[in-house]
């Protein structure tokens, strides 16, 4: 075997460096051919980094994670969801036999003090088993034990991130044993996580961790023995040998026991009736599906690019082989097999078709970069660098475009008519490749068109969603998240706080407005509550479930800061205090609901067993996402509804940099020790809502500017060609008396008809192709005809001029030359 393998070494050796030395001989082709492949490969591998990085990488610095499942619940409906309460934890944890460890979790915001300096961090609270069922190892220090998972407030410990022990700490490896502030209360560090890992959902920014039996101080509001709290998330490690179904029969047997024995205290919950395994790829579960198709539709056209590149080069290669096909039958002449021929030509395109992959990678690097500074909330943390899977997907596609595109060239160039190959050596001899050439053309520029229509309709979806009404002006409010829990600060400590910002806040320069919010506005925020329409509270009644509203609670204010307009009754106001009866403003939609006129002011409704009064109705908004549909919303009065994490609005005329530095200033002043507040615009926070058509619209934009790019230069190729093979029929028309514009016009309608054929297809293929958009299109058609027709007018326009310019030397060509070069 080995006699056999070293001479196939050896050839493939010796066909690399010739290869390497014709292409060193032609710098402009093999320049030009490698740009081309390095756009096409650049563009898909760009995507692909990006899915890798959110869908297909598994879960960094986590032990053996095809084995890591969530566990979540099925309602009798198919929708799926539902967070956990302890309670159902615990019996999930203690009465399966499938797995080798439950974990409990969820998402908080801490703050963390050290030498008298606040930090916001943002933390996991965990049930003790969190490192030990995920496999992670501590890079200094201690992760929670399993003894420490069972006595509330008993060990008040903190594991923290690398990136938080280098960023607060120096790096310093003392840190272990350190007691710091946490949320008020005194917490020992006792280890550091490794820096590969990032928790169970790798796009959110992770500092710290804290043991669940740590609740009460940390995460004020939840009691973990209220059967009613259910803000845990669960995931668990299969066991060697179990199947997915079998651990997903127990979870259900569990869900039915407790809906048997009505241990579920709501009664909508009793409707979540299956248990539901899913793997736990680091995104959240209710995302994954949404953030997938997102993904793939991008990756499909970078697609579509790569493959109008390898067209581009298989024209390119076609037409070297035409030039080459003297020296190709010289060495058939000589013996040289055909399928030697072939090899040696293939050779040549795989080399090209690396190079390019290498150019790719380079540019998907650089690109990547720049996906990461999309402009995201300060939680996430994007991390899309190429890995070994991106550089093993661009050489395969390199090498599988370079086969698939670089074979029929080859063929071509390698054809067993020797006698007819050395006799043909005249330039007309290339009319036979035209018809290739041309097919090569057409698919160029219907699949640019295809990306063009993609681009524009994804533009259209943009200007679509910012011209739209969202019910108030952001322009001009800026915004901070602030949240007192973290704090330490309890209800009255928070109250007075609030009141103390407010007062500093509404005498700063250019203040026209102050007010807090439970929620930002159209952030994707999607708050409700489940209220009824009579003066009966039946919420354990299953027969009478209420209906659900979305909800804020609102400061006294708020509907001035927004300018949101009430167009009956009164807005809530600072009489609307804890001694006051309780009120609401209700939208639009919520006020036809209580009375048919739309005039609920006066009207009331039952929320949680209190009797509520509506005492204004505001114009129907958009309160998560532009594409939501109308529905009713109330706003609560801050004053009777305690929620401590609160969203400061401020409306101002100042510049946003000036009134950033008052806010964090004002809230330094009231207490020295709080983390320096994160200030933004709500203008800026309102643009995640549009985030994916953006996102969709530039990567679309460009990948559509590269096709229509590289199909121009394969259109104008195709007709230089043409030119140069016809002058000698163009000499002749010209010295028989053909005009300068017959000339033109023959040239360029040659070119015009390749560009009809290409936008006839390419509007066949948008058609069929853009259906798969329609998610993604806010308030356009897939089948949108003023970007058809738009796109392919540009086309057609830019086809123009692709002709033109070899029409017009061709016209200006002097016929005696043309005559005689023949």
């Amino acid at each position: 075997m080995e006699r056999h393998t070293v001479p196939l070494i050896e050839s493939f050796v010796a066909d690399l460096l010739h290869a390497g030395r014709m292409l060193r001989r032609s710098p402009v082709f093999t320049g030009v051919t490698v740009l081309v492949i390095a756009l096409g490969t650049g563009a898909v591998t760009t995507i692909f980094s990006a899915t890798n990085a959110m869908l297909l990488r598994p879960l960094p610095g986590v032990a053996d994670a095809r084995r890591l499942f969530g566990i979540d619940r099925k309602h009798r409906n198919g929708k799926e969801g539902m967070s956990a309460s302890y309670g159902y934890y615990r019996e999930i944890r203690d009465q399966t036999h499938a797995f080798d460890g439950v974990v409990a979790w969820n998402n908080l915001v801490l703050t963390i003090t050290v030498g008298g300096a606040g930090s916001a961090a943002y933390a996991n609270i965990v049930s003790g088993n969190y490192f030990t069922v995920l496999g992670v190892r501590p890079a200094l220090g201690r992760f929670f034990r399993s003894d420490e998972d069972r006595t509330p407030l008993a060990n008040p410990l903190l594991v923290i991130s690398e990136g938080f022990w280098k960023s607060r700490f120096g790096g310093d490896s003392t840190v272990i044993g350190r007691t710091v502030t946490v949320n008020g209360h005194p917490f020992t560090i006792v280890g550091v996580a490794p820096a590969a890992f990032r928790g169970v959902y790798i796009p959110l920014k992770l500092d710290a961790w804290v043991p669940l039996m740590m609740a009460q101080q940390v995460w004020p509001g939840h009691d973990l023995d209220d059967p009613a709290d259910i803000p845990l998330r669960l995931f668990a490690r299969l066991k060697e040998g179990v199947s997915r179904e079998t651990a997903r029969q127990e979870v259900t047997a569990i869900i039915a026991a407790r809906v048997a024995a009505a241990t579920e205290p709501m009664a909508w919950a009793r409707n979540y009736v299956n248990g539901r395994i899913v793997p736990l790829s680091g995104l959240p579960e209710d995302a994954t599906n949404a953030i997938t198709g997102f993904f793939f539709l991008l990756l499909g056209a970078s697609a579509l690019v790569l493959l109008i590149a390898s067209v581009n080069v298989a024209a390119m290669l076609s037409a070297r082989a035409v030039g080459r096909r003297r020296e190709m039958a010289v060495r058939a002449a000589l013996g040289a097999k055909r399928a030697r021929l072939v090899r040696q030509l293939l050779t040549e395109s795989l080399l090209l078709f690396l190079l390019g992959a290498a150019g790719g990678i380079a540019i998907a690097t650089g690109a990547a970069r720049a996906l990461e500074r999309l402009p995201l909330p300060d939680e996430f943390l994007l991390d899309f660098a190429p890995d070994y899977r991106v550089v093993g997907f661009a050489l395969l596609a390199a090498l599988a475009t370079g086969v698939a595109f670089g074979l029929a060239p080859a063929l071509q160039a390698a054809r067993a008519d020797i006698s007819q190959r050395i006799r043909d050596d005249s330039p007309a001899s290339g009319a036979r490749r035209t018809v290739m050439s041309n097919v090569l053309v057409v698919g160029q520029l219907a699949l640019s068109l295809l990306l063009l229509v993609a681009a524009g309709l994804c533009l259209r979806a943009l200007q679509r969603g910012n011209r739209v009404d969202p019910g108030f002006d952001a322009t001009g409010v800026s915004i901070a998240v602030l949240n007192p829990d973290s704090w330490g600060y309890d209800e009255a400590k928070g109250r007075a706080f609030y009141h103390l910002l407010r007062e500093r806040l509404e005498t700063a320069s250019g203040v026209t407005a102050v007010s807090f919010a439970s929620v930002t506005p159209l952030t994707m925020e999607d708050n409700g509550k489940r209220i009824h329409l009579t003066d009966r509270d039946s919420r354990a009644d299953a027969s009478d479930p209420g209906i659900r509203v979305g909800v804020a609670v609102v400061d006294a204010g708020y509907f001035t800061a927004l300018h949101m307009p009430i167009v009956r009754g009164e807005p809530i106001g600072r009489s609307d205090d804890e001694h006051a009866a309780r009120v609401a403003v209700v939208n639009e939609s919520f006020a036809r609901m209580l009375s048919p006129d739309g005039n609920a002011v006066g009207r009331t409704f039952m929320d949680g067993g209190r009797l509520v009064t509506v005492i204004g109705v505001a114009r129907d908004a958009k309160y998560a996402s532009l594409t939501e549909a109308k529905g009713p919303y109330a706003f609560f009065a801050m004053a009777q509804e305690w929620v401590p994490k609160q969203v400061l609005l401020v409306r101002s005329s100042d510049a946003p940099g000036n009134l950033a530095a008052a806010i964090q200033q004002a809230v330094r002043a009231i207490d020295a020790g709080l983390p320096r507040p994160v200030v933004g615009t709500l203008a800026r926070a309102n643009s995640i809502v549009l985030l994916p058509q953006r996102v969709a619209a530039a990567v679309t934009g460009t990948l559509g500017a590269i096709g229509l790019l590289m199909a121009t230069v394969g259109l104008y190729g195709i007709i230089s060609y043409s030119v140069n093979r016809r002058r000698r029929e163009i000499g002749i028309r010209v010295a028989l008396g053909a005009r300068h514009a017959d000339v033109l016009g023959m040239v360029v309608r040659e070119g015009m008809k390749l560009a009809a054929f290409g936008v006839a297809i390419g509007v066949l293929l948008a058609v069929a192709a853009t259906r798969l958009m329609a998610g993604f299109l806010f308030n356009v058609s897939p089948l949108d005809s003023i970007t058809f027709v738009a796109m392919s007018l540009l086309f057609l326009g830019v086809a123009f001029v692709s002709s033109y310019l070899p029409a017009r030397r061709a016209a200006t060509s002097d016929p005696m030359e043309a005559l005689r070069a023949d």
